[in-house]
């Protein structure tokens, strides 16, 4: 028998290719009318705070910066920055807005990713939108295949790393896993075939960012998340595998994960496994912030009152540390700055970590107050939440005690992330005008609200981007 050529060996198909893939098949096969009422709703809702979230980060110094970039990297006409409202190619933009989704830590956490899906998937998404000029139906609909792969693909690339304790844990931050879901979604957009888009998981998942996060906790800098290079990367992956580029088997398609993708199109996650934040910080401060909360309803905290603060925690929120910031990221990724800003101000939004108000006297005192202690039952129960046990919690105690001896106790209090409860659509736009405040113009908003509450019948949804865009106001206004 003659050996094969070299042209027939060029030619032959990859032998992984051949095999089922549920995950290229959903990618390739869902369609809008296919999509259950329930999550096309909290799809709005996640494009509707992810844009929110844009709109409040594309003031910080990385957004700035990423946009500079991209405008000198990827000029072009395809897709709008929300952070200068200047046109760009469809990966400058979506790398530009991705960073600024992030920058102040108010968006939205996903289920199995530990970390930040909405961010990667919404920004690469409307870059598409625009570019390809895509109807309110297919804008959502590639928006569910981003997040149902995300939540997927982050289980994947951290497998295994939930038993893990703090100290040593090695995992992954959200560009890793946020590089196939955006080539998924744009898979789905382009219209590729179920071997092309294996291919297109496949370099996604080669060329993603290592991004050790704990690293990032430790020293925090504009890095963060990775999430520009998470929706840049799998644009390009996809276009690379559209023009014929090749890549690994991913592992979306090996057998020791077929459970975690055998349901995609049957069971949504969504739904489920969304958390959208209140507060401008890490959610690992958020149980303490919460039980700040509670006791600032039962008792007046004026912060001249304060005279100590114990927060009782698990390791990875203490790991935040308490040392006082000097950059927006160092206050996001602290536990101390945000319970000392709710004491003084009474909310964590992005104005109590911007840069500008780091130097805050009121608040460097109170930081200088608190203390952080880690017990073991908190302990117990953040790890048992971790591996999704249902006795487990995210949960934290504080103590305050008042210059005049007073104690002050929240007890335990737990921090319910998936599913979440609450969350009207109200509450959602509540939050967009909170955080559109002195960056849009007043009038728009209601405007740019009920067209993202119709999204679904526009036969263009790139108007809304440019609606957008046309609204805001020049950085530094407000």
């Amino acid at each position: 028998m003659a050996a094969p050529s070299r042209d027939e060996l060029r030619s032959a198909p990859a032998a992984w290719t051949s095999g089922e893939s549920p995950a290229a098949r959903f990618i390739t096969g869902i369609t809008w009318d296919q999509l259950p009422r329930e999550v096309i709703d909290r799809a709005v809702m996640c494009l509707t705070d992810t844009l929110a979230a844009m709109i409040a980060g594309r003031a910080s110094r990385s957004a700035m910066i990423a946009d500079d970039l991209a405008r000198a990297w990827w000029p072009g006409a395809a897709a709008t920055s929300i952070v200068s409202g200047e046109t760009l190619g469809s990966g400058g933009a979506a790398f530009a807005n991705a960073i600024a989704a992030n920058a102040v830590d108010v968006d939205d956490c996903g289920i199995y990713t530990w970390g930040h899906p909405g961010a990667q998937v919404v920004p690469a998404a409307l870059a598409l939108a625009e570019e390809r000029r895509l109807s309110g139906r297919e804008l959502i609909t590639a928006i569910v295949v981003g997040y149902e792969i995300a939540f997927r693909a982050g289980r994947c690339v951290n497998d295994e790393q939930s038993a893990v304790h703090s100290a040593q844990r090695t995992y992954r931050a959200c560009g890793s896993w946020g590089s196939v879901a955006c080539a998924a979604l744009a898979c789905h957009v382009l219209g590729l075939d179920e071997v092309t888009t294996r291919h297109a998981l496949g370099i996604a998942e080669y060329d993603s960012p290592d991004l050790p996060m704990m690293r990032a906790i430790d020293t925090p800098g504009m890095v963060k998340h990775g999430v520009g290079f998470g929706a840049l990367t799998g644009l390009l992956s996809a276009d690379l595998a559209r023009r014929g580029f090749t890549g690994i088997e991913p592992s979306l398609d090996l057998d020791r994960f077929r459970p975690y993708t055998e349901d995609l199109g049957g069971d949504y996650y969504l739904p489920r496994g969304i958390t959208w934040k209140r507060y401008s910080s890490c959610a690992w401060t958020h149980p303490a912030l919460l039980a700040i909360e509670k006791l600032r309803t039962r008792h007046p905290l004026p912060p001249e009152a304060v005279d100590r603060v114990v927060v009782e925690t698990y390791p990875d929120a203490a790991r935040l540390g308490t040392r006082l910031p000097e950059t927006t990221e160092e206050a996001q990724f602290n536990l101390a700055w945000p319970v000392a800003a709710m004491l003084v101000d009474g909310l964590v939004g992005p104005e109590q970590v911007a840069d500008s108000r780091l130097g805050a006297p009121e608040i460097v005192d109170m930081c200088r107050r608190i203390e952080v202690r880690v017990t073991d039952e908190l302990t117990r129960l953040y790890y048992l939440s971790e591996i999704n046990d249902p006795e487990g919690s995210d949960s934290a105690a504080v103590t305050v005690t008042l210059t005049d001896g007073t104690v002050l106790t929240s007890g335990r209090v737990d921090h319910v992330l998936y599913p979440e409860p609450g969350w009207t659509r109200d509450e959602m736009h509540d939050k967009f005008s909170w955080l559109a405040s002195g960056h849009l113009d007043p009038g728009s908003v209601p405007r740019l609200l009920a067209a993202l509450a119709e999204v679904e019948l526009a036969d263009d949804s790139s108007v809304l981007v440019r609606n957008l865009a046309a609204s805001l106001l020049p950085v530094g206004a407000h």
